[in-house]
C-alpha cells in the first residue's frame, strides 16, 4: 500500500503531526489550526542569525546564579491542542517559575517570548504568525529582518501587539521581561562572520 504524501493542507490531529517521520529531507513542518504547514528551507544567513540571537540571549540568561528563563532554538511547541496548533518558532524564551512546560520532548505551552527570523515566507512571519501569537497570549514577539537588518520589537496589549520599536544595528535590544538584557544589535546584524546571502 503506498504512503499518502506529506504536503501542506493535509490535515491531521497533533498525534497524527508528532509521529511524522523526522528525517533530514524534510523542512520543519507546523500544524497550523490543524492543516499542515511545510516551511521553506532555511538558509544560512537565517540559522547564523538565531544560532548569534540564542547564544546572546543565553549568555544574559546564564550569568545568573539563578537563571531568570530558559531560551530554546527551534522548539517543537503545542501552542493550542483545540485548535490544533504545534508550532516551531525560530526561538522562544519562557520565564522561570513557570509550571514545567516540556511534555513528551516537547514544549506545551504559551512561551513569554517568541523570536522569527524572517526568511524566504516573510508574509507568514509577518501577518499568519503575528495572529497565531496574539491569540496564544505571547507578550512579546521579536521579528529580525535581515533584509533590511532591523529588529520590530512587539508586545502584547489589550490581546494585540503594538510596536516597542523599530530597531537598527545601532541600537541595543532590551526587554522588561528579562531586566539587564541589552543585545547591541551591531554584534548579531553586522557579525564578522556573518555569511553573505547568496
Amino acid at each position: 500500500m503506498a504512503t499518502k504524501p506529506i504536503v501542506t493542507g493535509t490535515h491531521m490531529s497533533i498525534a497524527e503531526f508528532l509521529d511524522l517521520p523526522d528525517t533530514e529531507e524534510q523542512n520543519k513542518m507546523e500544524l497550523d489550526d490543524g492543516e499542515l504547514y511545510i516551511m521553506p528551507r532555511a538558509r544560512i544567513l537565517h540559522q547564523f542569525l538565531m544560532s548569534q540571537l540564542f547564544l546572546l540571549i543565553a549568555n544574559h540568561i546564564n550569568g545568573f546564579a539563578e537563571p531568570p528563563a530558559s531560551v530554546h532554538i527551534d522548539p517543537v511547541t503545542i501552542f493550542s491542542r483545540e485548535p490544533r496548533y504545534v508550532l516551531v518558532p525560530d526561538l522562544v524564551v519562557i520565564l522561570s517559575g513557570r509550571p514545567n512546560m516540556v511534555v513528551g520532548g516537547y514544549l506545551e505551552g504559551i512561551p513569554d517570548i517568541v523570536v522569527e527570523v524572517l526568511s524566504t515566507d516573510r508574509n507568514r512571519d509577518l501577518v499568519r504568525k503575528r495572529q497565531i501569537y496574539a491569540d496564544a497570549g505571547v507578550a512579546e514577539y521579536w521579528i529580525f529582518d535581515p533584509r533590511n537588518d532591523t529588529a520590530l520589537l512587539l508586545e502584547l496589549r489589550d490581546g494585540d501587539y503594538v510596536s516597542r520599536g523599530m530597531l537598527t544595528p545601532s541600537d541595543a535590544l532590551t526587554t522588561p521581561l528579562l531586566p539587564g538584557l541589552a543585545i547591541p544589535l551591531d554584534d548579531v546584524f553586522h557579525h564578522r562572520q556573518r555569511p553573505t546571502d547568496a
